[in-house]
């Protein structure tokens, strides 16, 4: 019974390889004969070209006074500090960046008063669209469709540190629409009430104490022990070698718990990158760049290649400097990162589909109704499989190498669009035939 069934299964292998066999054969005498064409969409797509990366990020904030970086703003003995400016705000000399209490249960209480008062602010703000006959329905419409926009967007890019704020304003649109629709909220007596509870709280802080910034700059909560491990003043002219940058990214940070902040004195900063040098091929200086914090949801930051280094060991040192800081960026030291020096923005094309022409156009066959016509295509990024392409444009070049387009040549050709159907496989395809 065995044998018997071993020989129907390898029979039942047999047959299915002979037919496979028989229908490729088919299929091309098919193809061959007949005319008929395999076709796939030209549809959008965005290739990059993408470097990994460890950063250490250099800020400046390090004001040497006495012996010691009077940047960092250290503590007074045991005090419990509570910033009150948000990370990367700018501060002018002796404004109040803080708050601090004598012990914790006091500093406490201070962050439900602020609570509550942030809660009394945006009663007040609901309270006031009672008056609606000032305010449009299309206006309370646009403000709801925007934050529904800023949240998709930012659930898209990975921008989740800004979600919750998107969620808090959406609330606060749909509020309004209701009251706005004739629903009745009692406003002022919840508001009372949270005045009530600020009232009591207040009277259980018997003491506390404003601090001021010592400098102008950007103040920042985040103290993590690498202040002064890189001169901002030999980055910026750019001092920087491969074997610095290494020792930098392995290096331990200082003790930094007795600090509750630090004054940035400038809004510039810079990141060094230890890049292998076959990787540096696409890297120039002055070029934007946009670069990605993964393990922080940070994503698509522009900045400019400042400077590459000599090579040291087949390695160089990239400083990519940006001129953009707010909360997040300003907390950021030693990091994984990716960096995007190129995108190509096209049409994603089969390599099966090219062809070139008599005149030695890179092109493809694309279907149209049942005729083929021959579409020219400028290709932008070579794959392994396909190519990412834009449309067939000519230009005159003059001296100075400015394009002006050959608007009589460029117009000799159909022009490539989205959702063209592109013809992959077929055979004795030409120009202006007609498909079967």
């Amino acid at each position: 019974m065995k044998k018997d069934r071993g020989k129907k299964i390898a029979a039942g292998v047999l047959i299915f390889v002979f037919v496979t066999l028989l229908l490729y054969v088919a299929q091309f005498f098919y193809f061959d004969k007949s005319g008929i064409v395999e076709t796939e969409y030209a549809t959008s797509y965005i290739q990059k070209d993408v470097l990994t990366a460890d950063g250490f990020a250099v800020r400046d904030e390090f004001r040497e006074e006495n012996g010691v970086n009077s940047s960092v703003l250290l503590k007074k003995s045991d005090k419990i500090y509570i910033p009150l400016v948000e990370d990367s705000s700018g501060v002018a000399i002796n404004d109040a960046i803080a708050v601090c209490f004598d012990n914790r249960n006091q500093a406490d209480t201070y962050l439900q008063i602020k609570s509550l008062e942030d809660r009394i602010n945006d009663l007040s703000e609901l309270k006031s669209y009672e008056e609606l006959s000032k305010i449009s329905m299309s206006y309370l419409n646009s403000k709801t469709y925007k934050h529904i926009h800023d949240y998709v967007g930012q659930v898209s890019d990975g921008d989740f540190n800004s979600i919750e704020n998107t969620l808090d304003s959406f609330c606060s649109a749909l509020t309004s629409k209701q009251i706005a629709t004739g629903y009745s909220y009692d406003f002022g007596a919840l508001i009372d009430d949270y005045n009530g509870q600020i009232k009591s709280l207040e009277s259980l802080i018997s003491n506390k104490e404003y601090v001021s910034s010592p400098y102008a700059g950007y103040f920042v909560s985040v103290v993590d022990g690498y202040e002064q491990a890189k001169s901002y003043a030999d980055v910026k002219n750019k001092k920087v070698d491969a074997n610095e940058t290494a020792s930098l990214l392995g290096s331990k940070p200082q003790n930094s718990s007795n600090a509750y902040g630090k004054i940035i004195a400038q809004h510039t900063w810079f990141l060094l990158c230890d890049i292998s040098i076959e990787d540096t091929a696409s890297i120039k200086t002055g070029k934007t760049v946009y670069v990605d914090f993964p393990e922080r949801d940070i994503h698509k930051v522009p900045m400019t290649v400042y400077d590459v280094s000599d090579t040291v060991d087949g390695k160089v040192t990239v400083t990519f400097r940006c001129k953009y800081l707010n909360e997040e960026l300003a907390s950021l030291r030693k990091e994984k990162l990716t960096i995007t020096v190129a995108e190509y923005e096209g049409y994603k094309i089969s390599n099966e589909a090219l062809i070139k022409n008599d005149e030695g156009l890179d092109g493809v066959y694309v279907l149209a109704g049942n005729v083929a016509y021959f579409t020219p295509i400028h290709i932008m990024y070579y794959g392994d499989d396909y190519v990412v392409a834009e449309k067939y444009t000519a230009y005159f070049v003059d001296e100075d190498g400015n394009k002006t387009v050959d608007t009589e040549k460029t117009e000799l050709y159909r022009e490539l669009k989205a959702f063209d159907s592109i013809i992959v496989k077929g055979t004795n395809i030409s120009d202006g035939k007609v498909i079967r």
